[in-house]
């Protein structure tokens, strides 16, 4: 068996297969007795399993809704949003893709033993976000070299990112020593993160603060989670045209989610503490002052209700900017139900307050359409390659929120796709300049603050 069937083998297990042995090695790898181990790991295990049925739940019943939606607007552009599935499948089809794994996890280690970062993934399903621009730019230059070290630069880039969100984690969702190593729970952050700070010299504008305690406390009953995924789901429905009866099970689906999610976070978060309990253990007796943290998939973040209530209210408002923004021809569908991954941290960055969030999200999803629209072609035209053209709807090209779509993706392709002489060198330039002014300026500022709340 050659290499690239050994690793599609491992991959077409899923994340729900693999995380749980992923994390069983790392609890052996820090001396963490065997009973406890297996029990962790399982317990991570399986509260990933209800996480992704219930994002899966989410999914298919609000897929539905909002394609009716577009739909009852009468909305007809000819880029589809096919979700973050294709877009993985273009990245784990690459004929390259062992190469881009083993960089992506050098780039890993070498950051790790060299005290660059404090990031040791075991969010390997996500990697896909890298392979995918490792692959498209492989598609387009045919060197191996080359395509390789755009996934390998990726994920450097979202080591580093995953270092500098480890505080909102901690401070806003209270999970210690965990870090989420997933571009696109973390691309709008750089675009999100200037702007708030602006907005908190705003006088008036940065006294508004519409949080779910403020829910509660002016709505009562109405401020309550499941109510308002109620409202929401049922709004939504009735929006797609549904019948009240549908709108209402629809509003019954959301509710679901809203109270299923934090349960089922709740269950990670104690199958990991253990882990990372012992994991701080070793890491303070080997290296003083130093806290590995451990770098998971973005699902743990969901049990928060302002994430679920912001992703819902900002299913409309995508609808509305694909309609309005200037030469779009990208139209959100797929990966609407996968908004709560985009907004997650944004939500933390902000504290929790909705209304903010909700301003911060519209403005940072603005350029997704613009580079959506301009890299459809290559996106179909891998898709096809990988033999996907028959999921590509006759007459339409496809495009998701992830892939080339986010911000910094969509700069990396165009780097590593141009005169690299010259393009690369720029870029680690600029990253470089940004990573001594987050080192020195910022992260002392916000470790400060984590302390004290910690």
């Amino acid at each position: 068996m050659d290499i690239f069937a050994v690793f599609k083998g491992i991959i077409q297990a899923g994340p729900t297969v693999l995380l749980p042995v992923v994390i069983f090695i790392f609890a052996i790898a820090f001396r963490l007795e065997l009973g406890k181990a297996i029990q962790s790991a399982l317990t991570v295990g399986a509260a990933f399993a209800g996480l992704k049925l219930v994002v899966e739940f989410l999914a298919k019943s609000l897929g539905p809704a909002t394609k009716e939606m577009v739909t009852q607007l009468g909305v007809h552009l000819n880029v589809i949003d096919m979700g973050f599935g294709t877009v993985a499948a273009i990245g784990w089809s690459s004929p390259i893709v062992p190469f881009m794994v083993f960089a992506i996890m050098g780039v890993n280690i070498v950051l790790l033993v060299l005290n660059k970062t404090n990031t040791l993934s075991v969010d390997i399903w996500n990697y896909h976000h890298a392979l995918t621009i490792g692959s498209l730019v492989y598609l387009e230059t045919n060197n191996v070299a080359v395509s390789v070290a755009a996934a390998a630069c990726t994920g450097l880039f979202v080591y580093k990112m995953a270092d500098w969100a480890a505080p909102l984690v901690s401070n806003y969702y209270k999970i210690p020593g965990v870090t989420i190593p997933a571009i696109h729970a973390l691309m709008n952050l750089p675009i999100a993160a200037p702007i708030n700070v602006l907005f908190d010299k705003i006088p008036g504008f940065n006294k508004i603060d519409f949080n779910m305690e403020t829910l509660r406390k002016y709505f009562g009953v109405f401020g309550q989670p499941l109510v308002i995924g109620l409202i929401l789901g049922t709004s939504i429905g009735l929006l797609a045209g549904y019948a009240p009866y549908k709108a209402f099970g629809l509003g019954i689906n959301m509710a679901a989610a809203m109270m299923l999610l934090p349960k089922m976070t709740h269950m990670f978060v104690d199958g990991l503490k253990p882990i990372s309990e012992q994991a701080r253990k070793i890491t303070d007796n080997k290296f003083k002052g130093r806290r590995i943290l451990i770098g998971l998939d973005p699902s743990v973040l969901l049990g928060d209700a302002a994430v679920i209530t912001t992703a819902l209210l900002m299913v409309p408002i995508l609808i509305g900017l694909a309609i309005i923004i200037p030469g779009n021809k990208l139209l959100p569908f797929a990966d609407l139900a996968a908004l709560p991954y985009k907004v997650a941290m944004v939500v933390a960055l902000t504290n929790g307050n909705i209304f903010r969030s909700i301003i911060l999200c519209t403005i940072a999803f603005i350029p997704y359409f613009f580079f959506g629209t301009w890299t459809a072609p290559i996106i179909t035209a891998a898709a096809t390659s990988v033999g996907l053209s028959e999921s590509i709807p006759a007459g339409m090209m496809i495009s998701s929120f992830t892939g080339t779509t986010m911000p910094i993706s969509f700069m990396l392709y165009k780097v590593f796709t141009g005169n690299v002489m010259v393009t690369v060198p720029i870029l680690l330039a600029v990253f470089l300049a940004i990573w001594i002014f987050m080192e020195k300026k910022i992260m002392p500022k916000i470790e400060v603050k984590d302390n004290i709340s910690g």
